[in-house]
């Protein structure tokens, strides 16, 4: 197992964006989103997959690095050619500004490459004392309830609670059962995936994570409903492509790629910033009083485990197997930087 610091993460996120062109305000939000996900252990939106993900895709002119965000609506916002965080960022900045004038705050995005970890965008919101949600819908790779070919992506959802003397609350899940960076993830590191996440081209179960075609919603029923949800709040609130039409991001397409939402809450408006915080307070109380049932150590609040694994890989470093860091410069060279320099330059250490 290697250890990458969180200086050295940074450090190589800065040099690699920069490399390829972006400008230094756009590389360090690409920046924050990746290593915001590395730390918290969402490895599958992080380091490995979301960083040569960017390269690449400017390598291949899906990205246009000097492309800038376009208002096109009053908080309607169009990505095309700019990186995923980018214009992710962009559009939750816009819903924050809207709930500090009106309490609630709601921006869309069109035309969007992928942002990595949902919660990223959700959590900007809580510098400000907000509420934050985030929703992004994504090419076809999820099958409906009952279906056997797919219709929507992994539409995952985001919310960022503001806690007091707590953390804040935060949740970052997939409708589906898991999420395409997993799959992968698994693939990389010759293991299999859980029976129930997937089935192969022919509809078949399977827990080969390269025979893995299409996903399945989580929970069923319950899971495909909220992927609904996602598209049309997503795709149909920016009116882009929808369901099985979404295709991947392209600079020339005006409606193509995925679709963000963004929704920010300023407390202060209804019940108060303070009555909120002391409630979190209080539920967060609430949930450590509650015995465990049998198979189980403790109760947890949605992202403790997140919170928990932030503090630690800032002081341990990010954990990496080899053939991830192996990935890693690999994806950066095919992307036309200099693998071995990075390499050698930013190396993890051995733990």
């Amino acid at each position: 197992m290697l250890r990458l610091s969180e200086a050295n993460a940074c450090a190589l996120c800065d040099t690699a964006l920069l490399g390829k062109g972006l400008s230094g305000p756009d590389a360090a939000t690409c920046r924050d989103a990746i290593v915001f996900a590395s730390l918290r252990g969402l490895d599958s939106h992080g380091i490995v997959s979301i960083l040569p993900g960017i390269t690449n895709s400017i390598a291949q002119g899906r990205i246009d690095p000097s492309a800038t965000v376009r208002r096109v609506g009053s908080n309607v916002l169009q990505g095309q050619g700019t990186a995923g965080p980018v214009i992710g960022a962009a559009t939750m900045r816009r819903a924050i500004e809207d709930a500090a004038r009106r309490g609630v705050g709601v921006a869309v995005a069109f035309n969007c490459n992928h942002f990595g970890a949902a919660s990223f965008y959700a959590s900007m919101a809580l510098e400000r004392g907000l509420i934050g949600v985030c929703l992004c819908n994504a090419g076809p790779s999820v099958a409906p309830f009952g279906g056997a070919r797919p219709l929507h992506g992994t539409n995952p959802i985001a919310y960022a609670l503001p806690g007091g003397d707590e953390p804040p609350i935060v949740l970052d899940i997939a409708t589906s059962v898991a999420a395409h960076g997993q799959v992968h993830k698994a693939a990389r590191r010759g293991q299999s995936i859980p029976p129930g996440w997937a089935v192969d081209e022919n509809g078949e179960p399977t827990t080969d994570p390269n025979r893995a075609k299409t996903l399945l919603p989580f929970g069923g029923h319950k899971g495909y409903g909220l992927g609904v949800l996602v598209d049309v709040l997503t795709a149909g609130l920016a009116a882009s492509t929808i369901g099985v039409e979404v295709r991947q991001q392209d600079k020339d397409r005006e409606h193509a790629g995925q679709s963000f939402f963004m929704l920010a809450i300023d407390p202060e408006f209804l019940g108060g910033r303070a009555e909120l915080r002391s409630r979190v307070d209080a539920l967060w109380r609430q949930v450590r009083e509650i015995p465990p049932a049998r198979g189980f150590s403790e109760v947890l609040m949605p992202g403790e485990l997140e919170h928990r694994e932030e503090a630690r890989r800032r002081r341990d470093g990010i954990p990496l197997y080899d053939e991830d860091w192996t990935a890693l410069i690999q994806g950066l060279a095919r992307a036309g930087l200099s693998g071995e320099e990075l390499a050698e330059r930013f190396a993890p250490i051995a733990s």
